[in-house]
C-alpha cells in the first residue's frame, strides 16, 4: 500500500469508529455518515420546538440513512434537518457544543455541501442572530453578486414572536450574538475544506484507497 495516500475507513451506519493501529506515516480517514438523533428524554424539550419554529431546524427523531442518498469523507454525523431537504451535521467527529474543533457542514437537497461553522456553538449563533444565513449560502453556491445589506433587512413572519423566541433560545443555550457570523459563514464557504461528498461509496472508492473489508483476516490467518 501507498503510504502517502490516505487510507478510508468505512463508518456508516456505526455507532462509533473502531479502533485501528497503523504506522504513523499512514493517514487513516473514517469516512461515512451516521444519524445521531435525539435522546428519548430529550424530545420534549422546549429548546428543540424553538429551533424548529425559529431557525427550521430540525434535530433528528424519525430519520434513518436512507433518507440520504450521499456518501460523505471525512465521516458526517447528521444532527438536524430542515424543511427544504437539507441536512446538518458534524464533520469528522460526533461533536458537542463544547467542542470547539468540530466543524457544521451541510448537505443540500441538490447535493451541494460545505463547511458552514467551525464548531457547532458558532453554528448556532449564527443561525439564531441571522434568519438570513441560508439566502448567503444560496448566492456564495452560484458566485452570484448580491447585497448583503438588503438581505440583512429582510423581514421575518410574525417579527414579534420570532424576537421573543430568539432570546428564550440564547437564554437557554448561553447564546450571544457575534457581529463576525456572517464573515465567518462565508470565509467558511469560500474556503478549501476536505469535506468532499460523493453520490454513493462506489464513487468515493474509485478515488480513494479504502481498507479492505478482509485486511485484518489476511493478517491473522
Amino acid at each position: 500500500m501507498d503510504t502517502s495516500e490516505k487510507l478510508l475507513i468505512d463508518i456508516e451506519g456505526k455507532n462509533q469508529p473502531a479502533v485501528y493501529y497503523f504506522k504513523p506515516e499512514v493517514k487513516v480517514v473514517f469516512a461515512g455518515k451516521n444519524i445521531v438523533p435525539l435522546p428519548e428524554n430529550e424530545k420534549n424539550l422546549k429548546i428543540y420546538k424553538l429551533l424548529e419554529d425559529n431557525c427550521d431546524l430540525i434535530f433528528c427523531t424519525t430519520q434513518n440513512l436512507d433518507d440520504f442518498q450521499f456518501y460523505p469523507v471525512p465521516c458526517f454525523w447528521i444532527f438536524a434537518v430542515d424543511s427544504e431537504g437539507n441536512c446538518f451535521g458534524t464533520i469528522g467527529d460526533m461533536g458537542g457544543m463544547q467542542d470547539e474543533n468540530c466543524p457544521v457542514g451541510y448537505v443540500n437537497h441538490e447535493g451541494m455541501y460545505g463547511k458552514i461553522a467551525d464548531n457547532l456553538k458558532e453554528f448556532l449563533e449564527l443561525i439564531t442572530f441571522y434568519p438570513y444565513w441560508r439566502d448567503i449560502i444560496r448566492y456564495e453556491q452560484v458566485d452570484a453578486s448580491y447585497d448583503i445589506n438588503a438581505i440583512g433587512l429582510k423581514k421575518v413572519e410574525n417579527e414579534c414572536q420570532y424576537l421573543k423566541n430568539q432570546g428564550e433560545i440564547a437564554e437557554i443555550l448561553k447564546l450571544s450574538k457575534n457581529p463576525s457570523s456572517i464573515d465567518l459563514l462565508i470565509s467558511n464557504i469560500k474556503s478549501i475544506s476536505d469535506f468532499v461528498v460523493y453520490e454513493s461509496k462506489a464513487e468515493a472508492q474509485t478515488q480513494n484507497t479504502f481498507l479492505d473489508e478482509n485486511f485484518f483476516d489476511s493478517i491473522t490467518n
